[in-house]
């Protein structure tokens, strides 16, 4: 049996890892103390999509392991700068 850790704990167990306190997460990120406090408590009710942005770009994690849509911190992604690069330099 797998047991999936909640948004308040993958909260908790991120702000432990980097030994951070509810104030400097939220100067960091720009969310109120008051609504980390909220995220972190286990009756939380909801995190606006902002929150979940600012939380996993500031701890370089994935939404969806915010979200506890998967147990992969950080997925790999393809670098579109290439791309963008080539496309950019076409002439049709």
């Amino acid at each position: 049996m797998n047991i999936k850790l909640t948004i308040p704990e993958r909260l908790k167990d991120l702000g432990t890892e980097r030994g951070l306190t509810l104030e400097q997460l939220s100067e960091a990120t720009g969310i109120s103390r008051a609504a980390l406090g909220k995220y972190e408590a286990d009756d939380f009710k909801d995190i606006s999509p902002f929150s979940i942005a600012a939380l996993a770009k500031f701890c370089r994690v994935s939404a969806d392991y915010l979200m506890g849509l998967t147990e992969t911190k950080n997925h790999q992604t393809q670098s579109w700068k290439p791309c963008i690069w080539v496309i950019m330099r076409l002439k049709y």
